[in-house]
């Protein structure tokens, strides 16, 4: 299932999860800035 998330007064402009089995396999932040992501581990 994908949820989408919209949030506000940050950069990004939208957040897509992809979840299966109750286990998040993926995380796509649309927008924002380069420190949105670096602290998240891969």
């Amino acid at each position: 299932m994908q949820y989408s998330y919209n949030p506000k007064g940050v950069c990004s402009r939208q957040m897509i999860i992809d979840v299966e089995n109750n286990i998040i396999k993926n995380v796509k932040i649309v927008g924002g800035c380069a420190g949105n992501t670096q602290g998240v581990i891969c």
